[in-house]
């Protein structure tokens, strides 16, 4: 009889475990996705809303390597596209001698400029209007490329680990 008392409170317990466990994956993923994608942050004040996808694909772009690293226009082409912009030409700039990566306005419109800076961390914009480029921006690929296409850092502890850290009061 002991034994089957045993095997019983034995049986309780894993259910016990097992439920909390179920539980904190739950309370994780809730407290997440509470207050849309950005995860309940709040915005960066004065930063200006990411654009929708379709916005983003209107936004016509040329890359040019100025890093004087082999790939580093395709390299970046990719990153582009992958946020969603339009790149429609990529190659190698005039000179290879470029420490920074900047953005620079064709078009004299300062919102597509800024999006596009902004998806690459914040680079420096300069505004040469070009009538005969049939473009929107040029983003001048520097030696600072690893930088300007890494992912951004992510905030706090993450994973189901930091589930009891998200919560209110904490």
């Amino acid at each position: 009889m002991n034994r089957q008392r045993v095997r019983g409170c034995l049986e309780v317990a894993a259910i016990v475990v097992v439920g909390a466990a179920v539980g904190a994956f739950a309370t994780s993923t809730l407290l997440r996705h509470v207050g849309g994608p950005a995860g309940g942050r709040e915005p960066v004040p004065g930063a200006p809303a990411p654009m929708p996808p379709e916005a983003r694909a209107r936004i016509r772009i040329e890359v040019r390597n100025g890093s004087g690293v082999p790939g580093a226009a395709g390299r970046m082409t990719e990153f582009l596209r992958r946020q969603g912009f339009d790149v429609v030409d990529f190659g190698n700039s005039d000179r290879f001698d470029h420490p920074r990566t900047l953005v620079v306005d064709r078009i004299g419109d300062p919102l597509k400029a800024r999006e596009v800076a902004a998806a690459l961390q914040g680079v420096p914009i300069r505004v040469e209007p070009d009538s005969s480029l049939y473009l929107d921006l040029t983003v001048l690929v520097g030696a600072d490329l690893q930088d300007v296409i890494r992912p951004p850092e992510v905030e706090g502890p993450g994973g189901w680990r930091g589930w009891l850290d998200r919560l209110p009061g904490r």
